[in-house]
């Protein structure tokens, strides 16, 4: 299955050249197109591409914002991978709210492009564990704790996930959890980043936090996502 890429950056020629010649030999499922900033739009809504790798430009934030508002009403499905020259807790909280799946600083190995295109691909997220879990931390000390409780709110996650939440409690690890609810690994990370990402648009993942100490502590919040 091909991975169709909407590169829109500001050195197009430094990507272009990126995805023609070194990635294509990592995974040769992956191929480019490469668009500059004003008209990602236009070219998403032509090419309907899975993938967007969008430049974030420091500064520029709005313009950001406005593709990732917008993306949806032109390329429904085409998933959204930031590409930035770093990835403080504030960006990642904005993407997360946005709906962007993951955050790749231009700096990494080509191997690492494919990667997180590939993973991104597959429906999974692309954040560094220690900056989400830095994200989630410096959230919880701006705004004030919300006391309703986690688990009875029946509408907010399903019933696995609250699974998940408890067993998460337990200070198990993904693999433990996964043994116990006879699912895999991966799916264990999936359900993670869909708690993250619930709880973190609602304000209710400080009460995670508070119901949950072992867990916060435990590294487990940020094993949905994948290494850089």
């Amino acid at each position: 299955m091909q991975i169709k890429v909407l590169a829109a950056c500001l050195n197009k020629q430094k990507i272009l050249a990126l995805f023609t010649t070194v990635i294509p030999t990592i995974d040769n499922r992956i191929t480019a197109e490469v668009t500059d900033l004003a008209h990602v739009l236009y070219r998403a809504a032509l090419a309907k591409p899975d993938i967007l790798l969008l430049e974030h430009v420091e500064g520029e934030a709005e313009n950001s914002w406005n593709v990732l508002a917008q993306l949806e009403r032109v390329s429904a499905g085409t998933r959204v991978l930031m590409l930035c020259d770093v990835c403080t807790p504030l960006m990642i909280i904005g993407f997360i709210q946005r709906g962007a799946s993951g955050c790749l600083l231009k700096s990494c190995e080509p191997s690492l492009y494919a990667k997180a295109v590939a993973t991104v691909h597959q429906g999974e997220p692309w954040f560094g564990r220690t900056a989400l879990l830095q994200a989630l931390r410096s959230q919880i000390e701006a705004e004030p704790v919300v006391t309703a409780s986690l688990l009875e709110d029946q509408e907010l996650l399903t019933p696995r996930e609250r699974e998940i939440v408890v067993l998460l409690g337990s200070a198990l690890s993904n693999k433990e959890i996964a043994r116990q609810l006879s699912i895999s690994d991966k799916t264990v990370k999936t359900h993670l980043h869909h708690i993250y990402v619930k709880l973190h648009k609602s304000g209710r993942y400080k009460v995670f936090l508070s119901n949950f100490p072992v867990a916060a502590n435990a590294r487990e919040l940020g094993t949905p996502t994948r290494f850089q």
